[in-house]
């Protein structure tokens, strides 16, 4: 190919799956790949952001048997929402433990029980398990971490090197910042967000309402520009503001061998990427020449609350979010605001949290026992790490805690058993999900073939994940056909 001009004059010629089945009239009716939206083998190429910005790829396209709704499945008291004081009292903090002594004693048994597992050699605690685990932490744990600060990482313009306009602002260039309408705006997220790692995107505006569910250490001032004001205190500016709600996937093909270390630390290596989508996503704003405000992986308030207010998913029973395409397989919610002016997201409604009520596979497969079994959700807020508001499933977090930072696999069984959380290649998990939502009186049968067929169970000790033809493995780890 040659020429400045011949590759936007033969690129077109590029067309991915979901099209291509398009073309052959297999349209939103149908069940199967094209349908349910969830990309593609091969991904479509585009010459630049405005073309991918017109294109089907950069729309909220939902699976067609899930339902937009104007209020969320889980019920929530807005009257009443009691705001969380903010990520230091969460137990992952030993300031969110009454008892500290209690806290100490699990990070010590941590430190005893892995030394020992590795002189033994335990599976998923060998040194080269441990060496994989560490290096996949890398960028997010505590010594390592690359997440950015309250208003982003801190970057700017090198004129000593050969793109010595990296990192201009608009001001800088001496134009006007992008202006385009909140449904132009929220288009061009998706684009961006794909490109920096993000499975799926919704927006929420901060109202009176979904303020609450802020962290308590948020306040609101009249400042042009919002700013860390220290003690564990940040500002944001008082005006209209939205927040980008958007997940990481997480690979399923490690999560699997949960009993071995999630098999070399699945989550973290899902965190890490985070972290890395999160400054990408601030350093585009900034070049957009808009405002950006947290992002880390220690959120700025309830991720699973704006993940259901931006509708990527609903409530489940383990009391994190379930989406319709990727079930609970992505780490955390990542939560960025900005006055980027966008086009809310609603809430969806894909059978899920009806379906949860009669599953339970989640609660009866978890090994602390730390998840509820009970059939109706309930008014928690009752611990001092919970927070009013929400009528959900709410689990002992101490024995989830307890077991999964207290010596034992770093467990993340709820999420590699839930029946939603599936290697997406055959048809028939897309007829489950839509019998899921639209048929609900066949979900104790679709549980129960859940188990027959053998999903959610470990591979057996002696299948060992380095002894995988290392091809066979999907980039990153993620499945090849979801991401």
């Amino acid at each position: 190919m040659s020429g400045s001009g011949s590759r936007k004059s033969t690129y077109h010629s590029t067309v991915g799956r979901r099209d291509f089945m398009k073309m052959l009239g297999i349209g939103a009716g149908a069940v199967g790949a094209g349908a349910v939206g969830l990309g593609s083998t091969a991904a479509p190429a585009f010459a630049d952001l405005d073309e991918m910005m017109a294109s089907p790829y950069a729309e909220r396209n939902l699976p067609w048997w899930v339902k937009e709704v104007d209020e969320p499945t889980v019920e929530i008291d807005w009257d009443h929402m009691e705001i969380f004081p903010g990520v230091h009292k969460t137990l992952f903090n030993p300031g969110g433990w009454d008892n500290k002594k209690e806290y100490k004693a699990i990070h010590a048994r941590n430190i005893a029980s892995t030394t020992e597992k590795v002189k033994k050699n335990v599976p998923g605690y060998s040194i080269r398990d441990r060496a994989l685990g560490d290096a996949n932490c890398w960028g997010w744990g505590a010594l390592s971490s690359i997440a950015p600060s309250w208003t982003g990482p801190e970057v700017a313009s090198f004129n000593g090197w050969e793109h010595p306009t990296m990192f201009y602002t608009p001001d800088q260039f001496g134009v006007p910042r992008f202006e385009g309408t909140p449904e132009e705006n929220s288009r061009m997220l998706r684009v961006a967000g794909r490109i920096f790692g993000a499975a799926d995107m919704g927006f929420v505006k901060l109202t009176d309402k979904t303020k609450k569910l802020l962290y308590g250490n948020i306040r609101f001032e009249k400042v042009d520009k919002g700013y860390d004001a220290g003690n564990g205190t940040v500002v944001l500016p008082d005006k209209d503001l939205w927040v980008i709600c958007a997940v990481i996937p997480q690979s399923l093909w490690m999560a699997q061998y949960t009993d071995r270390m999630s098999w070399a630390s699945a989550n973290t290596a899902a965190y890490s990427r985070a972290n890395i989508y999160s400054n990408r996503i601030n350093v585009f704003l900034r070049g957009l020449g808009y405002q950006h405000y947290g992002g880390d992986t220690s959120a700025i308030g309830r991720s699973v609350g704006f993940g259901i207010m931006s509708g990527m998913g609903e409530y489940g029973r383990a009391g994190i979010l379930v989406s319709p395409q990727w079930g609970t397989n992505f780490r955390t919610v990542m939560l960025t605001v900005t006055d980027l002016p966008l086009a809310e997201t609603k809430p969806i409604d894909a059978g899920i949290v009806t379906f949860c009520r009669v599953c339970k596979k989640c609660a009866e497969m978890c090994p602390s026992g730390a998840i509820p079994k009970t059939d109706e959700p309930f008014w928690g807020g009752d611990k001092s790490w919970q927070a009013k508001g929400i009528k959900g499933w709410y689990q002992d977090a101490k024995k989830c805690f307890a077991y999964m930072l207290g010596g034992d696999p770093d467990c993340s069984r709820c999420q590699a058993v839930c029946p939603f959380t599936k290697f997406d290649e055959a048809v028939m998990h897309d007829l489950v999900r839509m019998s899921i939502a639209k048929a609900p009186a066949l979900n104790a049968a679709i549980r129960k073939m859940d188990d027959v067929f053998g999903y959610g169970q470990e591979p057996p000790l002696e299948k060992s994940p380095w002894e995988v033809d290392p091809m066979d493995i999907p980039l990153f780890g993620l499945d090849k056909s979801r991401s």
